[in-house]
């Protein structure tokens, strides 16, 4: 019983942003792959993206690559068609790119920082969907996993405004998504993380000043007492791409050590 619940044998999923740099994409991908599903993956990254196609041909049967770019209608529809011609359908789809370039307070936010965030964490995941819904509507079901943050449904202060922003967009997205076609079969989730030790973050751990002044802060805003490893989001995403979850649609669903329970009950968000 849980193996049927839980099981993508039979399944297609599609993750963009999959490529091998330790990242959400990466460990989600071969997640979902050792559930039985057949992958689709795209990434701008090559050498990172030919590094998971190595990994995923360990667990799954003829995963499909391709470099992309999510913020390009045309390299989408290209990407997606070649799903068509090779999987055949598209069951699961898990928007993970991520973009964050603030670092400062928001009048010094400059608009080219706000217009490549909203690129990529909006409008990218808007022009995925849009590839992903007629696939998904044929088949009549299909799960949408959005990767979102606790920073869009906290106000975190201390350089990450434009980043936020983008991120509560994904959430009204994911929800928007889930009312509109809950009842032709189609789920919409969001999981939102809290800091996730990426090899992005892991450099700053060299940094002694980091580990001094800046870790202890975010720690002290993570009730369970560490940084999220990206494998922390691969049970969230097996789960609503499964039929385990068949009748949630539309949640945010928080992978965050306890953060977002935190704020709600009042408490500081410290954040670098």
């Amino acid at each position: 019983m849980i193996e049927k619940l839980f099981g993508l044998h039979g399944r297609v999923a599609v993750v963009t942003g999959a490529g091998a740099g330790g990242g959400i994409g990466h460990a989600i991908a071969l997640g979902l792959a050792r559930a039985g599903a057949r992958l689709a993956v795209c990434d701008l990254d090559e050498a990172g993206l030919a590094q998971t196609l190595r990994e995923l041909a360990e667990v799954s049967a003829d995963p499909l690559g391709r470099i992309a770019d999510i913020t390009s209608a045309a390299a989408l529809k290209g990407f997606f068609e070649a799903i068509d011609e090779t999987l055949g359908q598209v069951d699961v789809l898990v928007n993970v790119p991520f973009f964050f370039r603030d670092r400062v307070k928001p009048h010094l936010v400059t608009e080219d920082a706000w217009d490549r965030t909203f690129e990529v964490s909006a409008k990218g995941y808007f022009l995925t969907i849009r590839e992903a819904l007629p696939r998904m509507l044929a088949a009549g079901s299909g799960s949408i996993i959005n990767i979102g943050s606790n920073a869009g449904v906290n106000a975190l202060g201390r350089g990450a405004f434009a980043y936020a922003c983008a991120k509560a967009a994904v959430h009204q997205m994911t929800r928007e998504i889930a009312v509109e076609y809950a009842a032709r079969g189609i789920r919409c989730n969001a999981i939102l993380p809290a800091q996730v030790l990426t090899p992005g973050l892991r450099a700053h751990l060299d940094n002694p000043q980091f580990r001094r002044e800046v870790l202890p802060r975010i720690l002290a805003g993570l009730p369970m007492g560490r940084l999220l490893e990206p494998d922390d989001c691969v049970g969230a995403a097996v789960f609503l791409a499964s039929d385990a979850s068949r009748m949630v649609t539309g949640a945010l669903l928080a992978v965050d050590g306890g953060n977002t329970a935190m704020n709600a009950g009042g408490g500081a968000l410290p954040f670098s």
